[in-house]
């Protein structure tokens, strides 16, 4: 399953070893090779290491698009983004290129920019949000993989909405993102229909542990997450399990994403977790929390991890959706990766 068209014409993009590879860099290429003179592409980005996708930025941007980029510029692996920088440094983006670089001053409490936006002016306005950043590159760079993860090949999902409201609450977004002086100015929310979204840093950050501190006996919740430490958000899915909530959890192999501890603990409290091991070493970077009780299904996903850094820090993007046709198909992900464990 590599795409799900929904009812309002959105669609959920997923990657993975059973979906063609490259595939989600492959419609971002396909999407700005698609912008017309006159139209506008508006991107936030952590990770981005594809020379070709940033030299279809840069055509795009010769020929008349407004290209908007905000890049992390002192991401966690530091060598990742350099060369992809130095290309876009080179040509500017007409002014649109903004490289994330807190001052010296703030760096032990740098604000990552961690949300990963990607705008389209054409053929119709339309946004892409979710977990995957351009973090591959041909040819291979075997050592910087091994550190971030075949992001082209692994778990990650990226969403689209056409609904104006979001779409124009997400450029806006993008248009605004400078540093840590915005931080509070930015953590606001956007909400259409049965969607709203969270941007971080924002003043209250705990959206998700109201949510699930409601949650008891007769609640299901299941999650892929990525990224998941000891801290509130842990706390409260250990306590929903403890009230009788059944709580079955994907994560990621490694101990710096999730370190063994938080995993005992939640196990402790009886909540089903298991690591995703690939043979290959792929990635589980998908980041998404499905909530299911007597009030219906709830959707939670985005750019967001489970750790303190995305809570208090960072720049994300958490979205919440109680569409049931896009509960449905996360739904059907979270079945498809555990069965490809057991397999």
């Amino acid at each position: 399953m590599s795409s799900i068209t929904l009812p309002d014409m959105s669609e959920i993009f997923f990657g993975g070893p059973d979906c063609p590879p490259r595939l989600l860099r492959d419609i971002l290429q396909q999407r700005v090779d698609a912008v017309p003179v006159g139209g506008e592409i508006h991107w936030a980005t952590y990770y981005f290491r594809d020379r070709a996708l940033a030299r279809s930025l840069i055509a795009a941007s010769r020929r008349g698009v407004k290209v908007v980029l905000h890049i992390e510029g002192r991401p966690r692996h530091a060598p990742a983004n350099r060369e992809v920088l130095a290309m876009l440094s080179n040509d500017g983006l007409m002014g649109g290129l903004h490289i994330h670089r807190p001052g010296r001053l703030l760096r032990k409490v740098q604000p990552y920019l961690h949300a990963k936006i990607y705008a389209f002016s054409h053929p119709e306005p339309a946004v892409l949000v979710g977990s995957f950043n351009p973090s591959g590159d041909v040819p291979e760079d075997s050592e910087i993989i091994a550190e971030l993860g075949d992001q082209d090949r692994g778990h990650n999902m990226l969403v689209e909405y056409k609904d104006r409201t979001l779409v124009r609450g997400l450029v806006r977004y993008v248009q605004r993102v400078h540093g840590f002086a915005d931080r509070f100015r930015l953590g606001r929310t956007i909400r259409s229909g049965a969607t709203m979204m969270w941007f971080y840093p924002r003043l209250h950050t705990r959206v998700i542990n109201g949510h699930l501190r409601r949650l008891g006996g007769g609640a299901r919740i299941r999650g892929a997450i990525s990224h998941l430490k000891s801290g509130s958000l842990a706390t409260c899915l250990a306590a929903a399990a403890r009230r009788g909530a059944s709580v079955d959890l994907i994560v990621h192999d490694t101990e710096r994403r999730v370190p063994e501890e938080a995993i005992a603990a939640l196990a402790a409290s009886g909540v089903r977790i298991k690591r995703y091991a690939h043979p290959d070493q792929l990635p589980l970077h998908a980041k998404f929390l499905l909530i299911e009780d007597a009030s219906g299904c709830t959707a939670w996903f985005g750019s967001f991890n489970y750790n303190s850094r995305s809570q208090h820090r960072n720049h994300e993007l958490l979205v919440r959706s109680s569409d049931p046709e896009l509960c449905a198909v996360i739904d059907r992900r979270f079945a498809q990766i555990a069965a490809e464990m057991s397999s």
